[in-house]
């Protein structure tokens, strides 16, 4: 630049701080927003440097278009702040009948002490107050009038929709779509989401969505979808033409009637069942009904009594390819001998289903009752004696359960012996094997046993009756049931 007082030095172009930016993205230069328009515009004129003299004065003009002076102001030497005008005297409004539509010029010259004249740089100020003229046929474009929740199963949670193309379309453009119960009234809270048109993207249909969670948050019911445009001053369209739409989106509850089990017995739909254990020696079936209501999506899973009770059991995988039948091992079958216990169903849907659990089958499980009786195996003899000089020459009695239906390792076994003590010919009671796991080895010999010294059974009256009597849990101790009992004479 010049020193202060060379001809034709070009000052800095006037500031219109309401401007919008200018980008490469868009069209305009010195876009004001549309509700800045036909309103007195506040402008800045930035400080320039000056050398003062006595006798003369400075002045500054600002034109609008060219030919419009919409401002002007002159100083002597004393009226100015060393070298530069005051601060107050460069702010000014241009007058709002200047403030229309149109692309405009806003420059200022400005008169040196000396008599110089320095232009200004150009600023273009464009107003525009023409809104976005909507396509002759407005309304969205989209493939449903009855949107449900099998449609946005199918269509991703959504309904996708298109404003149709229309010829005043510009870059910074946006589109405001709604979903709405009264077009004719629309609101704020009706709004679904904004987008802005970037350049290359006007001229052609503008995909936009409204998402499934929003449609099932405002509810079921006729709706209306539309949408509104601004362009990038902010000069609205009317609203489109509405969309009618018939909703029904909220999930209905399924129909899921209790499975039943194939080796029980029961009343055909019934909810009520009865299962003799030994019909699930090898296992049991759980159907589940064909007239089960699923949706397209659902997985499904069964339940075998209480979740963490012992003996339940969580079957993810079903046997048949319908997934209507999952196979119970008979490993879970006797915890639940004596009781009854709830079989069902359960369902995982995808969005917006949610998650069910079908009625319960209440299944009564019938404990067997032929059971084997305990045997005294060690001395070897008639069940109905035990020889005590028998059990002394062997230095030991052993009694053995033979193996049962449902024999597993880990089931409790308790044996105990009754009779009249030796000693006070009062009743005697010991426990000779007292809630003890069927280990591996008493499963591979097909037995639990108990081994009991001389001593013991020496505490025993001979010839008097000795009850040998043998107790399963098969349910970790939380309940018992009772062997047929050993009825036998120990004999001298």
């Amino acid at each position: 630049m010049s020193d202060n007082n060379s001809p034709r030095r070009q000052l800095n172009k006037p500031i219109v701080s309401l401007l919008l930016p200018d980008s490469s993205d868009w069209d305009e230069t010195g876009l004001l927003p549309a509700d800045q328009a036909n309103k007195p515009l506040p402008v800045e004129i930035p400080p320039w440097t000056d050398t003062t003299f006595e006798d003369h004065t400075s002045n500054v003009r600002v034109y609008w278009d060219k030919s419009n002076l919409v401002y002007e102001k002159e100083w002597d030497k004393n009226e100015w702040v060393g070298n530069r005008p005051p601060a107050a005297d460069l702010f000014f409004d241009v007058d709002a009948q200047y403030v229309r539509h149109g692309v405009h010029e806003l420059e200022y010259e400005v008169t040196l002490f000396r008599g110089n004249l320095d232009p200004s740089g150009v600023l273009t100020v464009t107003v525009d107050e023409v809104p976005p003229q909507l396509n002759s046929n407005s309304a969205l474009i989209l493939d449903t009038d009855h949107v449900t929740e099998q449609y946005l199963i199918d269509h991703g949670d959504k309904v996708q929709a298109a404003v149709p193309p229309y010829g005043s379309s510009a870059p910074g453009d946006t589109i405001t779509w709604y979903w709405t119960k009264t077009p004719f009234a629309v609101v704020d809270a009706d709004r679904v989401a904004t987008r802005t048109l970037y350049r290359g993207e006007n001229g052609q249909p503008q995909p936009l969505d409204f998402p499934g969670d929003m449609i099932l948050l405002r509810g079921d019911g006729d709706f209306y979808a539309l949408y509104r445009l601004h362009d990038r001053a902010g000069n609205p369209s009317p609203y489109s033409t509405a969309y009618p739409l018939r909703v029904d989106v909220q999930p209905q509850p399924r129909d899921l009637p209790a499975p039943r089990v194939s080796e029980a017995t029961g009343s055909p739909g019934s909810e009520q069942s009865t299962l003799k254990a030994l019909d699930g020696i090898a296992g049991v079936t759980v159907v589940i009904p064909d007239e089960a209501a699923f949706k397209p999506g659902d997985t499904r899973s069964v339940q075998w009594a209480a979740p963490g009770t012992v003996g339940s059991l969580h079957v993810t995988v079903a046997e048949d390819a319908e997934g209507l039948r999952y196979k119970i091992p008979d490993t879970h079958i006797a915890q639940h001998m004596g009781k009854t216990i709830p079989v069902y169903y359960q369902v995982v849907g995808v969005p917006p289903n949610g998650d069910d659990d079908s009625r319960l089958q209440n299944l009564t499980v019938q404990a067997a009752d032929n059971w084997r009786t305990i045997q005294c195996t060690v001395p070897a003899g008639s069940a109905s004696q035990i020889s005590l000089a028998k059990v002394v020459q062997s230095g030991k009695a052993v009694f053995s359960l033979p193996r049962w239906a449902f024999m597993a390792v880990g089931q409790l076994v308790t044996i105990s012996l009754s009779g009249v003590d030796a000693s006070t010919s009062s009743q005697l009671n010991l426990t000779v094997r007292e809630r003890l796991p069927v280990t591996a080895t008493e499963l591979g010999a097909n037995a639990a046993t108990v081994d009991v010294p001389v001593a013991v059974i020496q505490r025993f009256a001979v010839n008097q009756a000795l009850t040998v009597k043998a107790q399963v849990s098969f349910d970790g101790a939380a309940s018992w049931l009772d062997f047929p009992s050993l009825n036998s004479r120990l004999v001298a």
